[in-house]
């Protein structure tokens, strides 16, 4: 999925006809009040998309490290680190901050991770799959009318955007069932 898309969909929920006409020219040359917009729209997404990844359908990732004089560094992790779910073969450890303190070695460490801050022209890459564009754009559609003062169509877009990720979250719970074969 395409942030221009998401964008234009939400442009489009919003009745921002500057912004969704901004998408036939790529958002290329655009006027200080469409700029705005698209700039405030772009930043309602990643925030969504932070949201997301924090407090409903957390991003996981796992990878090797080498711990040197019993310290580990988190931001030199590949991914954001925002919460440690486990590591491999470690017994006694602890973080300070941003630094992982356990005896040296090698380790696997599972944990979450924020997803990157995207640009216009930017796939989502680290999104989750259940999450459909326009739950997305549910969410971003609540955060821009809260920041343009519009409470009530805020309540109603989150309220959308809740029932999305409700539904995103009870299919990650699913069981999934082999096929069956006729004979």
């Amino acid at each position: 999925m395409k942030i221009n898309d998401v964008i234009k969909e939400v442009a489009i929920m919003l009745q921002l006809s500057n912004v969704s006409s901004a998408y036939l020219s790529n958002f290329e040359n655009l006027d200080t009040q469409t700029q705005r917009d698209v700039n405030l729209l772009l930043s309602c997404a990643n925030e969504v998309l932070s949201d997301i990844a924090t407090d409903h359908l957390p991003l996981k990732f796992a990878e090797e490290i080498t711990v040197t004089s019993g310290q580990f560094n988190l931001s030199g992790l590949s991914k954001t680190f925002h919460k440690l779910i486990s590591i491999e073969t470690a017994e006694d450890y602890s973080i300070e901050l941003d630094t992982l303190k356990i005896k040296s070695g090698k380790y696997k460490i599972t944990y979450n991770f924020l997803p990157e801050i995207y640009e216009i022209g930017d796939t989502i890459a680290d999104c989750d799959i259940r999450i459909t564009s326009y739950a997305l754009g549910f969410g971003i559609a609540a955060e821009y009318c809260l920041i343009c003062g519009n409470y009530s169509e805020s309540e109603m877009w989150n309220s959308r955007f809740e029932s999305a990720v409700q539904i995103a979250r009870r299919s990650a719970k699913m069981p999934k069932l082999k096929e069956r074969r006729w004979i």
